[in-house]
């Protein structure tokens, strides 16, 4: 198996789509995400068969029963499917503990032969080797583009 762990905000929440939102007055439960960097998740999930895990603190939200946020999710995940990039798992909510720690903890359960952590930031100080030769690191005004997609696309090779 070969997996994709997305975080949201800064890799397909941009700086660009966000102010597109606020200027279009679209709602946060209908909000679009950068179509650049879902065409590069959706084509590299076709190239390579990865599936998605989710790492962003947005799941952390599903824990809430809060309406607006069940919608804001439902169409995160509808959004992420019709590019091609449906969610397949979350890492699971550790407190106390940064993202190398909740994906560390996912691989232990899920054994795989490549992955590749898309990222905003740097948060891998609990367990460093997670992310040794596996993050791409996003800045955060930029979401995917196509030196990642490249870079992705040859550590999942």
């Amino acid at each position: 198996m070969k997996v994709i762990f997305l975080d949201i905000d800064g890799v397909i929440a941009t700086p660009t789509s966000v102010r597109l939102n606020y200027l279009l007055g679209r709602n946060p439960a209908n909000q679009w995400y950068d179509g650049v960097a879902l065409t590069y998740l959706g084509r590299l999930v076709a190239q390579t068969g990865a599936q998605v895990v989710l790492t962003s603190t947005w799941r952390r939200d599903l824990e809430h029963e809060n309406p607006l946020v069940k919608a804001i999710m439902d169409n995160l995940f509808a959004q992420l499917a019709e590019a091609g990039a449906p969610v397949a798992s979350m890492t699971p909510v550790l407190d106390d503990a940064d993202r190398s720690a909740e994906i560390g903890a996912w691989l232990d359960g899920h054994p795989c032969e490549a992955y590749v952590i898309f990222d905003d930031l740097a948060c891998f100080a609990a367990r460093p080797e997670v992310a040794d030769g596996h993050l791409v690191l996003i800045a955060e005004s930029d979401g995917i583009r196509y030196p990642h997609y490249l870079r992705a696309l040859q550590i999942l090779a």
